[in-house]
């Protein structure tokens, strides 16, 4: 594996930089998807294969479309080709009816977009038979059914791209679309994901991200306050460094988790300083781009700071990583504009609590986040117990998935509390109640891992990268308790481990876990390789015990920091 930084060189964050690196990113997955769905990459995936080649092939067009100029005329030209052949039903490489819905909806929202923006590369050096066949499979796309989620801005920017080229349309559509939106608001800027669901990356690379782009292409402004308040909370979920905190499902569209400041750029809507949009938007996509994130042949892989399918929900392809190009929506803001030319601005310490989002986001002195989460489980998503259902999170540290196995190397407890009635099989915090934020800022959770064991933890972090938890737990049965601190990688790791407490320190790391009560054995395992998202193979510095029938109070500091 490589990195972008090894394969097109280190980043120039001018906007003619970011457009060149909007095509170096962009490039191999169109030319791949240029060779047809035979030459797609079979991954993992509940969609047809025909459905993973068309997210190869259109999702590069979120950063293509944006930086038009810079994309030669014969990779338009391959574009515009291969995707008349994708939308016609007469062809082998047809990818089915948009009108029926599914993922093709999806991307339609991306084909409409690079029409909005570029149809004298995309649509005019089609033929008209060609053209005809497109504008009914977005029109099909545009009247489609949706999931009940995020899903509803995707008829929105098929419609832009119709609008575009002056194809029939009904405009009730997408406004029935949008409002159903506005029923998801939560209050304090936050949107669920449809009825029930999770407050996460979803907010800032979809709705709120699509509400300014929309407001770009539309001047339809009625969700912009909305993004803007978010924008001006979501400065706490990044680090100083640019790693976003990593958190919920999707992690493997990467770099989209910056997006939404390029919107903001996009639009002209300073919700922050530009010091700031910009500071967070260049030092992420810096952050990425020197992570072995890329195959031999430039193209984005499966995965989150290495390639890991284990790692991925069901639904993530190999074409679908390049959702990650939306992070160039700013190269619609003009060479002049301040997300440009300013001087970026480093953020400094800060504790968040967000209520709508169930969770406190804490900065460090060191510029470290930490994620102290109140949300419990998506159950429906492969790894969606570990990817929302950890007590805690951290830009430095990560987080790792469970794997099949008995044992805590396969449960890997790194952010959480795990309970057994054996010793050897784990479960964690699933179902819960969705948290409270007290006017401190600390997190308090209840939770119920069996009918007769309640548990009430309370989270609190501070600026000195410690956070500490406690549990109380009422248990009428006899439990084996295990609680991670933060993973550092394995490679080199030096440590000192006594009664109560564990020291591991490694590639500049020290990950700390001391027990406040000095009931539980402190030790250090290895986790099962793979199940780490930042490395391969990591140490993991936990606290065992086991409770007896009754009432018990478990309390621990946990650190991350740096200095070795």
């Amino acid at each position: 594996m490589t990195s972008p930084l090894r394969t097109f060189g280190p980043l120039d964050h001018s906007r003619t930089g970011w457009a060149s690196a909007a095509l170096a990113i962009g490039r191999p997955a169109a030319e791949l998807a240029a060779a047809g769905p035979d030459a797609t990459p079979v991954t993992m995936s509940n969609h047809s294969h025909a459905e993973d080649w068309f997210e190869l092939l259109t999702r590069p067009l979120w950063g293509l479309a944006a930086a038009k100029d810079a994309v030669p005329d014969d990779l338009w030209a391959s574009l515009a080709a291969t995707l008349a052949r994708a939308v016609d039903p007469e062809d082998p490489w047809y990818v089915g009816d948009a009108a029926n819905g599914g993922q093709r909806i999806v991307e339609a929202a991306a084909v409409g977009w690079a029409f909005a923006l570029a149809p004298e590369k995309l649509w005019d050096p089609l033929d008209p038979k060609a053209k005809d066949k497109l504008a009914a499979w977005l029109q099909g796309a545009y009247n489609g059914p949706v999931a009940d989620m995020n899903w509803h801005y995707f008829p929105v920017f098929a419609g832009h791209g119709l609008k575009r080229l002056g194809i029939a349309h009904d405009p009730a559509v997408a406004n029935g679309h949008l409002e159903r939106m506005g029923d998801f608001a939560l209050g304090d800027a936050v949107f669920e994901d449809g009825p029930g669901g999770r407050v996460d990356y979803y907010n800032p690379f979809a709705f709120h991200t699509y509400a300014l782009l929309h407001y770009k292409l539309a001047g339809d402004d009625r969700y912009v306050a909305n993004a803007s308040a978010f924008a001006r909370k979501f400065r706490s979920w990044f680090s100083a460094d640019g790693a976003a905190v990593p958190y919920g499902r999707s992690l493997g569209y990467r770099f989209a988790q910056g997006c939404l400041w390029g919107a903001l750029a996009a639009a002209d809507v300073e919700a922050v300083p530009w010091a700031e949009a910009a500071g967070f938007s260049r030092r992420h996509l810096e952050w990425w781009w020197d992570k072995p994130i890329l195959d031999p042949e430039g193209r984005l892989t499966v995965g989150y700071a290495y390639p890991n399918n284990a790692v991925a929900e069901q639904y993530l392809t190999a074409g679908s990583p390049w959702w990650a190009t939306k992070i160039f929506a700013g190269l619609l803001a003009p060479a002049d504009h301040p997300f440009w030319t300013v001087e970026a601005a480093l953020p400094g310490p800060v504790v968040e609590p967000h209520k709508a989002a169930r969770a406190v986001h804490v900065r460090d002195r060191g510029g470290h986040v930490t994620r102290l989460n109140g949300q419990a489980w998506v159950p429906w998503a492969r790894t969606g117990e570990a990817a929302y259902g950890k007590l805690a999170y951290s830009t430095l540290a990560g987080f790792s998935h469970a794997t099949g196995g008995p044992g805590l190397e396969s449960a890997v407890p790194d952010g959480a509390l795990l309970l057994s009635e054996d010793g050897r099989h784990w479960r964690g915090r699933e179902d819960s109640d969705e948290g409270s934020i007290d006017e401190k800022g600390v997190l308090t959770v209840n939770w119920q891992p069996w009918e007769d064991v309640t548990i009430t933890t309370s989270l609190e972090a501070a600026v000195d990268g410690w956070h500490a938890r406690v549990h109380v737990i009422e248990t009428e049965r006899v439990l084996h308790t295990a609680e991670g601190g933060w993973c550092v990688p394995k490679a080199g790791h030096v440590s000192e481990v006594d009664d109560s407490h564990v020291v591991v320190a490694s590639a500049g790391l020290r990950s700390e876990l001391i027990d406040s009560t000095g009931e539980r054995k402190a030790a250090l395992i290895e986790p099962m390789p793979g199940t780490h998202l930042y490395w391969p193979a990591t140490v993991l510095p936990v606290l065992r015990g086991v409770l007896e029938p009754g009432k018990h109070v478990l309390k621990s500091l946990i650190y991350i920091g740096t200095e070795a």
